[in-house]
């Protein structure tokens, strides 16, 4: 098999994978989605709510904000979350505080609710290292791709997670020879 990265501009990178079938194909775009872990908020405490939005709405908005992913972090670990602002304004990703310092909001600038005069937001959670087979929240991105010839794909990724286009296309790689490589262990165990 063989990966050619065509280009990457917009945010989207484009790779042709040569020398490959349909379930190769899939497996990749699949990982990609569904197996690659990826930071998201699991639970949220609201101490003070003053905005227009519910506690569920806010709970749902935070739930689809990404985070790096800490060096060593592994399935299941968790990083501490926290806001506290007073109106007016806007409070944005990057007012999200984390207990580690190398995770940080992917999109900082990204609007979660907007406060009027004397409305508050104090909130407290943390946010888990999960898989997007488990919950969408974790999905790594945005994959797609097209047959463009006798076992030629053209992949277009665009990550929604705390990786980069590349980093996601190499996880899945990674993931997948995992997973072969357990595959064999149970195979010789027989």
């Amino acid at each position: 098999m063989k990966v050619e990265e065509l280009e990457e501009e917009n945010g989207v990178l484009k790779v042709e994978l040569e020398d490959a079938n349909n379930a190769e194909a899939n497996t990749l775009r699949r990982t990609m989605m569904a197996k690659v872990p990826t930071l998201a908020v699991k639970e949220l405490q609201v101490t003070k709510n003053g905005s227009g939005l519910f506690d569920e709405v806010l709970a749902n908005r935070l739930g689809q904000v990404p985070f790096t992913i800490p060096q060593g972090m592994e399935e299941e670990d968790e990083v501490s979350i926290a806001v506290k602002q007073e109106g007016p304004g806007d409070v944005l990703a990057q007012d999200i505080q984390t207990g580690n310092e190398e995770s940080e909001p992917v999109n900082p600038d990204t609007v979660l609710v907007t406060l009027k005069e004397d409305q508050e937001l104090e909130f407290e959670g943390t946010a888990v290292l999960g898989k997007g087979k488990d919950h969408a929240k974790h999905q790594g991105g945005t994959i797609g791709y097209e047959k463009t010839g006798e076992n030629k794909y053209r992949f277009r990724i665009e990550s929604t997670s705390g990786y980069t286009n590349k980093e996601l296309f190499n996880q899945a790689v990674d993931q997948v020879l995992d997973e072969l490589d357990e595959f064999e262990e149970e195979i010789e165990d027989m």
